[in-house]
């Protein structure tokens, strides 16, 4: 049996972004592919200083490369004009 401890531990982050010019004011977001716990903090961050543009569709890329390469920031729900 693996010791889990040593393992890099990794989650998927969901949250939300503002939106401009949507029908709603926050878009709900998700990270493609989990990413490091140790970069949550930095995450968080970047998250807050985003700001999509309306229409936004569900599988939309974001952000590209968020917080590390090849690990990109998709929406999670359509917003319209």
């Amino acid at each position: 049996m693996e010791n889990k401890t040593e393992e890099r531990q990794e989650m998927v982050l969901t949250s939300t972004v503002k939106i401009k010019s949507g029908v709603s004011s926050l878009l709900p977001v998700k990270t493609d592919k989990p990413i490091p716990k140790e970069k949550l903090k930095k995450a968080m961050k970047v998250l807050a200083k985003i700001q999509a543009k309306a229409p936004v569709f569900v599988g939309d890329i974001v952000r590209k490369n968020f917080v590390e390469k090849g690990i990109n920031l998709i929406s999670t729900k359509s917003v319209e004009k």
